[in-house]
């Protein structure tokens, strides 16, 4: 069971990375005509998958997230991240640590929304976790990679 558990891991990344590309594709900037969105993640998919799109489908009218987050499907990418950086650093040799648990607490839960979330991501887990980009913050992808084993370290 855990050697299964990472067998579709690559494959359930690029699947999320496509609906991220999909939202804020279809999300983000609009333009002032109107879109063929079919056509529009149809040639998401041919570029950024390995799947072959199936002409006439039309799966992305019903994926309610797309509708519901507003160009923001691709924050589970970057909490998959954050949290695979977390466990990694803080957890990973023993869960169950007091020190660990007081830490999670009190440098990052405590804070809500009170405290910048770079700040509280630095603070709790170290520098490079996140890096700055354009007035946001974009993860460090290298632990997610290392879990999914797509890096040699």
């Amino acid at each position: 069971m855990v050697g299964a558990k990472k067998m579709f891991a690559a494959t359930e990344l690029q699947r999320q990375i496509l609906y991220a590309l999909v939202d804020q594709t279809l999300f983000g900037e609009q333009p002032s005509a109107g879109i063929d969105t079919m056509a529009i993640v149809a040639d998401l998919k041919r570029q950024h998958t390995s799947w072959t799109h199936v002409d006439g489908t039309h799966w992305h009218t019903r994926f309610s997230h797309l509708t519901n987050y507003g160009a923001g499907y691709y924050s589970y990418l970057y909490a998959k991240c954050f949290a695979t950086s977390i466990w990694q650093r803080m957890c990973q040799e023993d869960p169950l640590s007091l020190d660990t648990g007081s830490a999670l607490r009190t440098k990052f839960l405590q804070h809500g929304g009170a405290k910048d979330p770079a700040d509280i991501l630095n603070d709790l887990a170290g520098s490079g976790i996140v890096r700055s980009c354009h007035g946001g913050i974009i993860p460090d992808i290298t632990s997610l990679c290392k879990e999914m084993e797509l890096l040699k370290c």
